[in-house]
């Protein structure tokens, strides 16, 4: 199933080595490098170099230099497994012991960083990486305990400065800031990619169920309209016959008013007919915004004559073209159809567009909606009325829905609903 197949596919991204999450961990290793070569700057300032200064400043050339080459790497489709992953967070570890080797070993602040690599290891990496590189990190911390050159800047208890023991604290505490930024930089931005995906895989079951209905009542009406053919035929006959041996006026004219209402049951199985095999063809029609919405109104009023209702358009400018099939107009038609059941008298429909979108206001002065089921019509099964199922509403979002359109129900401060319905502007071939 294609849901299945979409909702698997999105864990997995979130969950595994991709492209996003790299990106994610060359910022953070750009981020590191930057500290990095402020400390250089600061040594550089202190008079302290070296061959251990050229050492750390030609290990953070480097680790920005692979840096550089892994982001020109992100600009190709080659995809990111779990190996090559581990090895950049491999890379981290390593070029962060060799840097630590030489500032300190494990009385430079930095070593904190190690919780970096590791926390996206277990978030991202399948269990044997994640170990594997915890191996690798409490392994070299614990190298760096014995074996390191030393550096006064971070070893103020050998040398009894207090000025090296406050720059010592000062550089833990940046870099405990560092590593919970970084951390926690991670951590959200996965959480909200987490949110987002819950949304998505809730819609998406939504979507589901919505388009099982439709599809039930799409076979059920298929089957209707090809059932009614033949007794509509028949009663057709039947009535032309009755028309030509009528015994009275009276009595023809009746027929003739059965002969029309039957004629018109056919025309709308027609229609029918004829819309399914468009939308089975994905056959649209290129038509101007307002003419579509006036010829709609008018062959709406025709079905509606108790209805008092009145169009108005609130845009200045040649109104954009929209590409159409019946199911559209089928859509608007049932939107107004629930204002003209809640209340026909002044019916407000106004149209405004611009250069993205088309929006018609449906305005009725009705009831309203009631607040507890306000938020869930167009789903399925919810009637604004409570007399229905309220299938018009929901084809009405599935049609919608399916030109990159939105209905938007809501009830008008004063009394009655307004619906909102909005299309958006094909672009230009």
């Amino acid at each position: 199933m294609r849901y299945n197949t979409t909702v698997n596919k999105s864990l997995t991204t979130t969950y595994s080595a991709s492209h996003s999450n790299l990106r994610s961990l060359l910022i953070i290793r750009s981020l590191v490098l930057l500290c990095q070569s402020a400390l250089l700057f600061f040594l550089a300032g202190q008079d302290i170099s070296g061959s251990a200064h050229s050492g750390m400043l030609l290990i953070t050339v480097a680790l920005a230099v692979i840096t550089l080459l892994s982001f020109w790497r992100l600009r190709r489709d080659w995809p990111v497994g779990d190996q090559e992953y581990f090895a950049q967070l491999t890379l981290d570890a390593v070029g962060l012991t060799a840097f630590l080797y030489l500032s300190g070993g494990a009385n430079n602040p930095f070593v904190s960083y190690y919780l970096v690599p590791l926390v996206i290891a277990a978030a991202i990496l399948p269990r044997t990486y994640t170990w594997l590189l915890a191996v690798i990190s409490v392994g070299a911390y614990s190298a760096l305990l014995y074996f390191y050159l030393p550096l006064p800047l971070f070893s103020p208890h050998a040398h009894g400065a207090v000025g090296l023991f406050n720059v010592h604290i000062a550089g833990m505490w940046i870099m405990f800031m560092l590593s919970v930024g970084l951390i926690t930089y991670f951590v959200v931005g996965m959480a909200a990619t987490l949110r987002r995906q819950e949304q998505a895989t809730v819609e998406q079951r939504e979507d589901q169920l919505r388009n099982e209905q439709i599809l039930g009542v799409a076979s059920l009406a298929a089957g209707t309209a090809h059932e009614l053919a033949t007794p509509l035929a028949t009663m057709s006959v039947l009535l032309e016959e009755l028309m030509e041996t009528a015994a009275t006026v009276t009595d023809q004219s009746d027929y003739q008013v059965l002969q029309d209402q039957v004629q018109r049951c056919k025309g709308i199985l027609d229609r029918l007919s004829q819309t399914a095999r468009m939308t089975e063809a994905g056959e649209l029609q290129t038509v101007s915004a307002d003419q579509y919405l006036q010829q709609t109104y008018e062959q709406w009023l025709v079905q509606r004559p108790e209805v008092t209702a009145r169009l108005s358009a609130y845009s200045s400018g040649p109104a954009p073209p929209l590409r159409v099939d019946p199911t559209l107009s089928q859509a608007i038609e049932n939107l107004l159809n629930n204002a003209a059941n809640a209340n026909p008298c002044d019916i407000q429909i106004e149209i405004r567009w611009d250069e993205q979108k088309v929006s018609i206001a449906i305005l009725d002065h009705g009831p309203g909606i009631p607040a507890d089921i306000i938020n869930q019509l167009g789903r399925p099964v919810v009637s604004a009325t409570g007399s229905g199922l309220g299938l018009g509403l929901l084809l009405s979002h599935a049609t919608v829905n399916r030109y990159g359109g939105s209905i938007e129900l809501r009830n008008r401060t004063t009394r009655g609903t307004c619906a909102t319905l909005t299309l958006p502007v094909p672009e230009h071939d």
